[in-house]
């Protein structure tokens, strides 16, 4: 049988996303630590995470939960019926994109791995209160972003809002998300979410 490769590093949220499929859905896997950068021709745009399962070869966090849902049995991470696998694809998109451009550029500004000038800090900053606070009415309505069963919208979304704590100015828009922190506490305690947690994380910049 074709062993299921992921290739990342722990602390990487998108990596950690994938991951947390793979455990969801009982999954083994072998994790292959790659930095960005460094992973030869798997990605040519030599990002995090890759998926090589025998000779097929996927990247991008939201295909590779797609491509693991489809191939292995266990829960689904999208439902079957069309239109809520769309609200899931909405959610999932809604992270991949706003939320990957305000909250974690802003926390990557924070941990010195994304050097801007501090008027663009400030507004990776501000997008992501109107951002958070449009998740927060989300998961005010419904247990899980994409409505009652855990999906991929919520695997997506743990391993980002678990720095949040990290960062004071994002520890307080999670302070003022009770819904999110809601969430956020049901989701730490999946086993997933633990078997995943990073081996380190990168330190706040002074």
């Amino acid at each position: 049988m074709s062993v299921l490769r992921i290739h990342g590093v722990s602390p990487s949220t998108f990596t950690r996303s994938v991951r947390m499929g793979c455990h969801e859905k009982g999954i083994a896997y072998e994790f292959v630590q790659a930095r960005p950068g460094a992973l030869g021709d798997l990605n040519p745009f030599e990002k995090i995470p890759v998926m090589t399962h025998g000779e097929f070869t996927l990247f991008e966090s939201t295909a590779i939960l797609r491509y693991l849902d489809r191939t292995f049995p266990g829960p689904k991470l999208w439902p079957d019926e069309v239109a809520p696998a769309a609200i899931v694809d909405q959610w999932a998109s809604v992270v991949c994109d706003s939320v990957l451009n305000s909250a974690l550029r802003y926390i990557a500004t924070r941990f010195n791995l994304l050097p801007v000038p501090a008027e663009m800090a400030e507004r990776y900053l501000a997008k992501a209160r109107q951002v958070m606070a449009a998740i927060d009415r989300r998961l005010g309505e419904s247990r899980f972003l994409g409505g009652d069963r855990l999906s991929a919208a919520d695997l997506l979304l743990a391993p980002p809002f678990a720095y949040f704590p990290d960062v004071p100015e994002m520890r307080e828009i999670a302070e003022a998300s009770p819904h999110c922190r809601r969430w956020a506490a049901e989701m730490a305690a999946r086993p997933s979410f633990i078997a995943t947690e990073p081996e380190f994380k990168p330190q706040l910049a002074n």
